[in-house]
């Protein structure tokens, strides 16, 4: 590694952080880390309250890593409880001695883009002007004392989970509940709803799991939410049917992902809709027409993704009642009493309601950007799916040494891992920044998103099916870390087989090119397909 003296603020300290200011060192860039609190993690650290006891990976352990660090214990569950992920994110950092590099308790409250002491306005400005420059104004929360200081280049790496959505959306329908209401980043365990009777909003899989969980307890549990998902358990049947295996271990092996992602879109939504039949087979009406769990799919529309443990379980023993699909919402309440309708003209009232539980999501805190910066990334927190809009959920346009990273919802941490790395790797200079007609080819906006045909690379709700593994072999082909899976057909058949047709592992991408580590990687490569086939067999 050789600095070439670019220096780069990194702003987040959780994993799309760590990551950055890891990659930032293996490109020569010299970083500054910005951490708002005293330790690392973000959403994972415990100190920061917002997980639940209970909240384990959507994920096996086996793809939830980077890529040249496993979790060096194989006593972890498959699915590792979020402070087991705490301890992995310390053991990285200490392991390639990251926290040097980190300003903890260090609030950024303004980022300008300058060029000789001027602040830039992104509407007029030349950005091909190499000075251009970041100014990055902070306020030490100890000490209470306000520093600057000027970079090259800025990695936004907050990510969308910076502060919950705003419960004043349910301001009115809510005005008269006379229960309590709690966000479910405040929610911990099911102690305190032993009895009582509950309504989760939202449709998301934290409202399942939550849900899940409060339902062994309570009285009555009640999840309204304006979406209708497939719920997939995170354990699926095998090929064979014989046994129970992580959900990754099926849904993204390279071989399939490929052949589902040159699918045409009719194609694909057959596909879908048998994958749906085979592992959600008690939610589809003309299968199980008594089922507690129905899904409609009106005009053939994509569904998200939802991944749980025990929330299909908990519903068919009637321990859940559901209300989701068509918009449907609280609309009134009064006193314990709440009305829950659809756009289909359907209502219900709910009586002697003791909470309310908003897993209404979170959204991303920019408010440490200028005006002309928010205005070229089209700046909307209030939208989950896609906050801001980006060149390959990267770049912006006219803000070329601006980039973001983990601002898109992803099933692992391999997209953010090699988004990290793309970054680093073009403000290093190795690789050339996309031309402007690869950005505007690229870029996709709010307007033209819900018309673009492709199946699963831009489909912001959560990649489905095929888009995670696809997207991580075309930013890594882009960066030169992408395998020749043609050339190891006959050299290295054996690995050959362990990528195309055996199980993803982000240790692929340490293979080779920049970063790379053969050995390890395919030591971690095989030690995976093991454990997997052992699960699988």
């Amino acid at each position: 590694m050789i600095e070439n003296n670019k220096t780069v603020a990194i702003i987040g300290y959780g994993p799309a952080g760590i990551c950055s200011t890891k990659c930032s060192i293996e490109n020569g860039l010299i970083p500054t880390v910005f951490e708002m609190s005293s330790e690392l993690g973000g959403v994972w650290n415990p100190s920061i309250g917002k997980c639940w006891d209970n909240l384990t990976t959507n994920v096996s352990r086996y793809v939830m890593c980077f890529s040249d660090f496993d979790y060096h214990n194989d006593d972890y569950d498959i699915f590792p409880n979020y402070k087991t992920v705490y301890q992995y994110l310390i053991n990285y950092v200490n392991h390639f001695d990251l926290n040097k590099y980190v300003l903890f308790n260090s609030m950024v409250f303004k980022v300008e883009r300058i060029n000789g002491g001027n602040t830039i306005d992104d509407d007029n400005e030349n950005d091909d002007d190499k000075n251009s420059k970041i100014k990055i104004t902070w306020r030490n929360n100890i000490n209470n004392k306000t520093y600057s200081k000027i970079f090259d280049f800025l990695i936004v790496a907050t990510g969308l989970f910076s502060k919950p959505q705003s419960s004043s959306v349910y301001e009115n329908e809510l005005k008269q509940f006379t229960g309590k209401i709690i966000h479910s980043q405040d929610y911990k365990n099911n102690e305190n709803y032993k009895g009582k009777n509950v309504v989760v909003l939202g449709s998301s899989t934290s409202a399942c799991e939550i849900s899940a969980e409060i339902s062994m307890v309570t009285k009555k549990c009640i999840v309204v939410g304006h979406e209708n998902s497939f719920i997939y358990g995170k354990l699926l049947p095998n090929e064979n049917g014989t046994k129970l295996v992580p959900l990754d271990s099926i849904l993204f092996q390279r071989s399939k992902s490929y052949e589902q992602q040159s699918l045409s879109k009719e194609d694909f939504s057959k596909l879908k809709k048998q994958m749906n039949i085979k592992y959600c087979p008690n939610q589809i009406k003309h299968i199980n027409p008594t089922s507690k769990i129905i899904v409609n799919s009106p005009n053939d529309k994509t569904l998200g993704f939802v991944a749980s443990l025990s929330y299909v379980e908990q519903v068919e023993k009637g321990l859940i009642s559901v209300f989701c699909g068509n918009q449907f919402t609280i609309t009134s309440s009064s006193g314990k009493t709440i009305t829950i309708s659809n756009s289909i003209g359907e209502s219900f009232k709910e009586e002697n309601i003791d909470f309310v539980i908003l897993c209404n999501g979170y959204q991303p805190d920019l408010s440490f950007f200028d005006e002309n910066i928010l205005k070229s990334v089209d700046y909307l927190p209030s939208d989950s799916k896609r906050p801001v809009c980006l060149y390959k959920n990267i770049f912006a346009p006219n803000s070329k040494n601006i980039a973001f990273v983990s601002f898109f919802r992803s099933l692992f941490v391999a997209e953010v891992e090699l988004m990290s790395r793309m970054i680093t790797m073009i403000f290093s200079g190795k690789i050339p920044y996309p031309t402007d007609h690869e950005i505007q080819n690229g870029f996709v906006n709010r307007e033209n998103n819900n018309n673009n045909n492709n199946n699963n690379t831009n489909d912001p709700p959560y990649f489905l099916v095929a888009g995670s593994t696809v997207l991580c072999d075309q930013i890594a082909k882009e960066i030169g870390v992408l395998p020749d899976f043609e050339k190891l057909k006959q050299t290295d058949p054996k690995l050959y087989e362990l990528l195309w047709n055996g199980y993803f592992t982000p240790a692929t991408y340490r293979l080779v090119g920049c970063g790379s580590n053969p050995k390890v990687a395919k030591e971690m490569i095989e030690k995976v397909n093991k454990i997997y086939n052992n699960l699988c067999d």
